[in-house]
């Protein structure tokens, strides 16, 4: 190396800064509403849900742009007499950018989901779920941020009272949430 490479590559060291990233905690808790859809041959049925979300993400944030794990529990209520609850999880592997101006957006790939439901009173098991996540949130107000999210996942070969379904069930939901992001 030459002399004057060597002088810049020491001078680089001594004056850039070095980046860091910080660790993102964000907890939040939102309003769900969507639809479970079930194909099981002889046409689909689909039934309608609301219910209250509450979950986290956990990651890391540099220069705005964020990625980590997201985990998510639902508790909702199916607009239709035979069901009696409709529980979920799900975890989530997200990327997102935080603008400097009011704007995050974020999208993820949900790579485990696992529900549990009352339908005529009997147990139905949703297994095998995964699917995509993608939001937007809304970052002006202090320490609160509003999120909007759509989520699609479609569940495995499911079971009623430990008994194989045979088909598939997708169930897709809208999310308006409430998060409070820390980055440390």
């Amino acid at each position: 190396m030459k002399f004057a490479q060597i002088f810049i590559l020491f001078f680089s060291f001594l004056t850039i800064k070095p980046a860091s990233a910080g660790l993102l905690i964000e907890p939040l808790v939102g309003f769900s509403k969507g639809e479970l859809i079930t194909d099981s041959g002889s046409g689909k049925d689909k039934w309608d849900f609301t219910g209250m979300s509450y979950g986290g993400r956990l990651g890391y944030q540099q220069l705005g742009f964020q990625i980590g794990l997201d985990y998510l529990n639902s508790n909702n209520n199916v607009d239709h007499s035979d069901w009696d609850s409709l529980k979920g999880s799900e975890w989530t592997g997200f990327i997102g950018y935080e603008f400097p101006v009011l704007l995050r957006v974020y999208a993820g790939y949900i790579f485990s989901a696992t529900g549990e439901g009352e339908y005529q009173n009997t147990n139905i098991d949703l297994i095998e779920g995964s699917g995509t996540k993608f939001g937007i949130g809304f970052t002006g107000l202090p320490f609160v941020d509003i999120n909007l999210e759509y989520r699609s996942i479609t569940y495995g070969d499911g079971k009623i009272s430990g008994t194989k379904l045979g088909y598939e069930q997708e169930y897709d939901a809208y999310m308006l949430s409430f998060s409070l992001p820390f980055v440390l």
